[in-house]
């Protein structure tokens, strides 16, 4: 199945907006490992606008965004 994947913030420095062929029931979490971002950065998805949970199995013509939460203070 096609998806669509678009960096947000820092997530821009591992990989550049792109769409993709993915199996079927591919969650954002299997995303993040094979664009090989690193795991301790702390992420949310949002799926066609919508927040969503990172093992939330995706569907076809997805739009995937990826956004680092921030942390600090």
């Amino acid at each position: 199945m096609r998806i669509t994947v678009k960096p947000a913030g820092i997530i821009k420095r591992f990989f550049t907006e792109q769409e993709m062929d993915v199996p079927p029931g591919v969650t954002s979490r299997a995303l993040i490992s094979r664009l090989q971002i690193p795991p301790e950065l702390k992420m949310i998805s949002l799926v066609n606008g919508k927040t969503r949970k990172l093992d939330d199995p995706l569907e076809e013509g997805d739009e995937v965004r990826l956004v680092t939460l921030l942390t600090g203070g």
